[in-house]
Formats: C-alpha cells, sequence, structure tokens
C-alpha cells in the first residue's frame, strides 16, 4: 500500500466533535472493508508511521482546556487518540500540523477522544476476515 492508499482510506473530514469523530471513522471502516488482507496490514503500518511522524514533544506540550477553564498536561493515551483524532482530518490536515505545531491544540479536546478507535479498526477488519489476529 502507498502512503497516498492509506490517505485515501483516510479521506479528509472535519473532526470538531464527538459526532465527526464517529462519522469519520464510520467512512474509514467502509473503506477498509474493500481492502484485502495484506493491504489492510500495510495500511496498519502506514498508520504506525503516520503516528510516530506527529509523536513530537512539540505537540505533545499543548494543554488540555476543559470546560471550566481547568487547563492539564496531556496523558500519554490522551496525545496518542489526539494524534488519531489529526490524522482522521486528513492529509493536509496533518501536514500544517507539523508545520506549526499549534494547530494540534484543535485535536486536544476531551470530545475527540473516541479518536482512539483508529487503532483497531484494521485489526478487526482482518481477523473478521483471516479469522487470525494481525500479527
Amino acid at each position: 500500500m502507498m502512503p497516498s492508499d492509506f490517505w485515501s482510506v483516510i479521506g479528509s473530514n472535519v473532526i470538531t466533535s464527538r459526532a465527526d469523530v464517529t462519522a469519520a471513522l464510520d467512512r474509514v471502516e467502509q473503506r477498509l472493508r474493500e481492502l484485502d488482507p495484506p493491504d489492510l496490514v500495510a495500511f496498519e503500518g502506514q498508520l504506525d508511521q503516520n503516528l510516530d511522524a506527529l509523536d513530537l514533544s512539540s505537540l505533545a506540550s499543548i494543554p488540555v482546556e476543559l470546560a471550566g477553564g481547568l487547563v492539564l498536561e496531556q496523558t500519554t493515551d490522551h496525545f496518542l487518540y489526539a494524534r488519531c483524532a489529526c490524522l482522521l482530518a486528513g492529509r493536509e490536515t496533518a501536514r500544517s500540523v507539523l508545520e506549526e505545531s499549534e494547530r494540534f491544540s484543535d485535536f486536544v479536546a476531551p470530545a475527540l477522544q473516541s479518536a482512539e478507535s483508529l487503532l483497531y479498526l484494521a485489526r478487526k477488519e482482518y481477523e473478521k476476515r483471516t479469522g487470525e489476529p494481525m500479527s
């Protein structure tokens, strides 16, 4: 799977609410159903690479602002799920975050943490098709 194929599966999505995340995940899940098992494995590898590309201290240090004005640091899990939300927004958004780290603040909102499901979609589809866990 070419990197461009990864982004074709992800698409380009507005990610500003839990409903946006759910809709984007549904679209990704539908596109993953069209891939054969080797491409599901390749998608998982591309997902890991893109998450790693966003694993920057400049992004991890962006605080989470909660309702009521409480400001907290991102936990390791929160940061991972925020990176998933960023990837769900699409290639151009992910590139823009790499160029201007302050843009990542759009993805640290607690309402976007359900983007965590992106981590499991290809694995679930692979197991459904092959009867074996993805290794």
